[in-house]
């Protein structure tokens, strides 16, 4: 029988320094430049979905805001003081200028300075006036209104003949159907490249 041969100090020193050996085939270049980029890609994809989101709003308000701050010019013009009292001298039906279309419910409001609706819809929420009030500036908000988000448009102005001591709250209500849909096909035109593009 023979002896074991023991091994030597060097022999168990370059083994121990070697690497284990991997097993199964190494990974490729471009497996190694995946693996780098997917954590970035899932990281910064809902960033992207919800910054895009917050673009296409803003995008979908644009043209929608500035019908509605004409719309609130439009009926300030109308409201006079006769005898005292604040009335709104319409030339025609009021749901006639203020048209509601398939998509959307259109409100209109005329409220005295206590908040009493003087013509128009009471489901408008009134606001208190700014501090300070300047010319054509319409402001705007979101609302409310049966349970359905609304833009509101909104000015306060001085009746005519201009009377200084006395404000009138004029506002204008959309619900947001057509902003909705306007902004979700924007994010649609901009995430389907990318989900062919990222691939």
């Amino acid at each position: 029988m023979l002896p074991l041969r023991r091994k030597s100090r060097p022999e168990r020193a370059q083994r121990a320094a070697s690497p284990p050996r991997k097993s199964g085939p190494p990974n490729s270049l471009f497996g190694e430049i995946l693996d780098w980029m997917l954590a970035p890609l899932l990281f910064l994809w809902p960033i992207s979905i919800i910054v895009t989101h917050n673009v296409a709003d803003s995008i979908a308000n644009q043209p929608y805001d500035l019908a509605l701050a004409d719309g609130v010019r439009a009926l300030s013009r109308l409201v006079q003081v006769e005898d005292g009292q604040v009335v709104v001298r319409f030339p025609a039906p009021p749901r006639a200028l203020f048209r509601a279309d398939q998509d959307d419910v259109v409100y209109y409001q005329v409220a005295d300075e206590h908040g009493v609706t003087l013509s128009g819809d009471v489901e408008i929420p009134v606001v208190t006036p700014p501090a300070t009030l300047a010319g054509e500036d319409v402001l705007l908000r979101d609302g409310m209104i049966h349970g359905e988000e609304v833009r509101v448009a909104y000015r306060f102005v001085s009746p005519h003949p201009a009377q200084l001591d006395r404000l009138v709250l004029v506002q204008v209500a959309e619900t947001r159907n057509k902003r909705t849909d306007l902004a979700s096909r924007v994010v649609t035109g901009v995430l389907l490249p990318q989900f062919a593009i990222i691939p």
